[in-house]
């Protein structure tokens, strides 16, 4: 019976150590990007540190192809860092020696406001992109205003002749969206009023390509009340056309995109979306770096920015 003890002190300790090695890997390696970074150009006198969603998504591969085109023109050398579950590059970034820091915010709140205390406390600017947070301090916002999404999504869903059974479908491929559902759903009360026959049905897709296929086969199977469905991905837009498409049911229901494609203006030309909402992701990266360059080099910069949305209908 005493060796179990023993054997437990063992294994806790291995677990232990395999986390401090893990941990000072990652902060060796956040390290040597930005050693690296210093090297690529003399002229980047400012090393900053774009922190995302580890999952994949356009969206977010957009937002950092518009930050490396600004790093690039205002001297930054710019590193991305995927926040996986625990966070670690998020947390070992005090150590790295970076100027600051731009986060897209994809943990829980409270875990959101430590990590941005800890930056705070290392003297690392940091500009939030996409979803805020609910803290007294006066973070740098760039981004999407999501009531003005759910505005526009109001406005689409408005042109029909009958009261609307509206549903909006999330999607974790659109993270900043999905935490603002709440602001998204006030936008669409806003615009729609009493013209909205029900509450927002509110429905979500995760990061599986299949997701919103069989999610707009089972709204149209058995959810026939519904006559507008809007989207809050680009890709899950493709693919619920594609079944309403498929099971021959074009205008049996509205439906209200998300991003802009050759495919998506097609089908607006074609009348199968009513409309598009569009944001910029290239911009909400670019502004960001913008932001954050003014705040480390002239210790100020725009509180909030608002890079816009807009809606693209068919083409007569």
């Amino acid at each position: 019976m005493q060796r179990i003890p023993r054997i437990l002190a063992v294994v806790f300790g291995l677990l232990f150590i395999v986390s401090l090695v893990y941990s000072v890997q990652t902060t060796l390696s956040l390290s040597r990007t930005v050693s690296s970074a210093e090297m690529d150009s003399d002229s980047r006198d400012l090393h900053v540190a774009v922190f995302i969603p580890e999952a994949p998504a356009q969206f977010i591969d957009r937002v950092i192809t518009g930050a490396r085109e600004a790093a690039a023109a205002h001297g930054v050398a710019l590193t991305v860092h995927a926040i996986d579950a625990d966070a670690l590059a998020l947390r070992m970034a005090k150590y790295s020696g970076i100027d600051g820091a731009i986060l897209y915010p994809s943990m829980g709140e409270a875990e959101t406001r430590r990590r941005l205390d800890e930056l705070h406390r290392a003297g690392i600017p940091v500009v939030l992109i996409e979803h805020g947070v609910a803290d007294e301090s006066p973070w740098t916002f760039v981004g999407t205003n999501n009531f003005d999404v759910g505005r526009r999504i109001g406005e689409l869903a408005s042109g029909g002749d009958d009261p609307a059974h509206l549903a909006v479908v999330y999607s974790e491929k659109s993270p900043g969206v999905i935490a603002e559902k709440e602001l998204v759903e006030l936008g669409i009360n806003t615009v729609l009023g009493a013209r909205l026959a029900a509450p927002v049905i509110r429905k979500s897709t995760g990061l599986n390509p299949l997701d919103a296929e069989n999610l707009t086969y089972q709204i149209l199977r058995t959810m026939p009340h519904v006559n507008t469905i809007a989207f809050t991905d680009t890709a899950d837009t493709l693919a619920a056309i594609q079944v309403i498409i498929d099971l021959n049911l074009v205008g049996t229901v509205r439906v209200v995109g998300f991003g802009i494609t050759e495919t998506i203006q097609d089908y607006l030309d074609r009348g199968i979306l009513v409309g598009t909402i569009v944001v910029n992701p290239v911009r909400i990266g670019s502004e960001a770096v913008k932001a954050l360059s003014g705040l480390i080099r002239e210790g100020h910069s725009p509180g909030y920015i608002d890079t816009g949305v807009e809606i693209i209908r068919g083409r007569p």
